[in-house]
């Protein structure tokens, strides 16, 4: 999700960079044609090609950012919703810019970006754990969390760790994966622990995580998200 918007952007400018580019392409012979020979209307007129291609492509690019910010189309909808997801650079920036310089927001961004480098769609909750351990080795009593969701269609397996802010409440580094219809045995669980190796253990003797290693995880989500 990183730049997201940013990446739409540019790939549009340059498809509509190579919709014009018979223009782009007709200037740059005429600019050769009018250098080699010492014409200088013919450089001009290839000039203008060129400006006209590239101007065409930026506008078109235009259009497509407005569209993207005010169009109710449902791709669109769809892109603007990825945006503003909690797992996306907009919310991260929102949250540096509500929070500033908290020292608890910073190891929380931190993490977040080791936990990305570590972890990518396809991951398994095992590796999200692994993940974890890694992140806190050097820490005698990381404050972890461990929450198993389910409801009728799906189960939702968190691992949480808790940054203290400045006020006395968290800023929560969450990792979580998606599972398709859980079966009725599997209750909502949740696990606190600042004792890792019990901690661990415990996770890994949950039925939600039984049923992870046996199943295929959706819709990897790393995310920070403040308490207070």
């Amino acid at each position: 999700m990183k730049h997201f918007k940013l990446m739409v952007l540019l790939s549009g400018f340059f498809s509509a960079s190579i919709r014009f580019g018979i223009f782009t392409l007709i200037g740059i012979v005429l600019i050769i044609i009018g250098l080699a020979a010492k014409i200088q209307m013919c450089v001009a007129i290839g000039g203008a090609f060129v400006a006209f291609a590239f101007l065409a492509a930026l506008i078109d690019t235009i259009r497509m950012a407005h569209a993207m910010n005010t169009s109710d189309h449902p791709a669109l909808s769809e892109i603007r919703k990825a945006m503003e997801a909690a797992d996306s650079e907009a919310a991260m920036d929102k949250l540096m810019a509500q929070y500033g310089d908290d020292p608890g927001l910073i190891q929380a961004r931190s993490g977040r970006f080791y936990l990305q480098e570590l972890l990518h769609e396809g991951c398994s909750f095992e590796d999200i754990l692994k993940a974890y351990e890694s992140l806190g080795r050097h820490e005698e009593k990381p404050p972890l969390e461990y929450s198993c969701i389910t409801d009728e269609e799906s189960l939702t397996l968190y691992l949480t760790w808790d940054y203290d802010d400045r006020n006395g409440e968290f800023f929560q580094l969450h990792a979580c994966l998606h599972y398709d219809k859980p079966p009725k045995d599997i209750n909502e669980l949740r696990i606190l622990g600042d004792d890792k190796e019990k901690f661990f253990k415990a996770v890994r003797a949950s039925k939600g995580y039984a049923y992870s290693c046996e199943h295929e995880g959706k819709e990897l989500k790393i995310y920070v998200e403040a308490t207070g």
